[in-house]
């Protein structure tokens, strides 16, 4: 197997990795981690955001416009839920109205970083690979990071500015690693 296929199965398994391809992940409640997938098809435009798991966007969503948003955290799949307008969840009826829980940004509208732009952008003449952050799972372009340029495959974490003013104490380990020391 070559290197750039290892890579690819790597990266599979870092965002599919405790996703059942199988099964709709709403009995397991809100998960500490899973694959997060948006469906422009059911969701437009003016209508409130939502998320389904791996198996609803391969299974109830198939033949749909659907947007990977990689990985979340204590998420709980809305497939079929009063968010999708009468859209019924083939894999679990049973589902409540919403998920209170569930925590929704832009990019469930298809929109990332602080630029507000789509990815890829199509008026954006470089499609830079984009950079989460760890903290609040936004995705940035490293030319809006304000920071010192990185290298993408080398950077294995990140948190924002954003998330760094949210969060002060954070400058400490920031102010810290920065000096060289570990």
């Amino acid at each position: 197997m070559d290197q750039c296929a290892v890579d690819e199965l790597y990266e599979a398994f870092a965002v599919l990795a405790g996703s059942d391809p199988d099964h709709c992940s709403y009995p397991k409640g809100y998960m500490k981690r899973q694959a997060v997938f948006a469906c422009n098809t059911c969701v437009q435009a003016g209508m409130e955001p939502a998320g389904v798991c791996l198996a609803c966007a391969n299974t109830c969503h198939d033949g749909h416009d659907i947007c990977e948003l990689y990985t979340k955290r204590n998420f709980r799949c809305d497939c079929g839920n009063e968010k999708f307008d009468g859209f019924k969840c083939k894999l679990d009826t049973d589902k409540e109205g919403q998920n209170v829980k569930n925590w929704y940004n832009h990019n469930y509208l298809g929109r990332y970083c602080s630029c507000d732009r789509p990815y890829p952008d199509e008026d954006d003449q470089v499609n830079e690979e984009m950079i989460q952050c760890i903290v609040c799972e936004d995705w940035f372009h490293e030319k809006h990071l304000q920071a010192p340029a990185v290298d993408c495959e080398a950077l294995m974490e990140m948190i924002c500015g954003r998330c760094m003013t949210r969060a002060p104490f954070l400058q400490t380990y920031a102010a810290h690693f920065a000096g060289g020391a570990v």
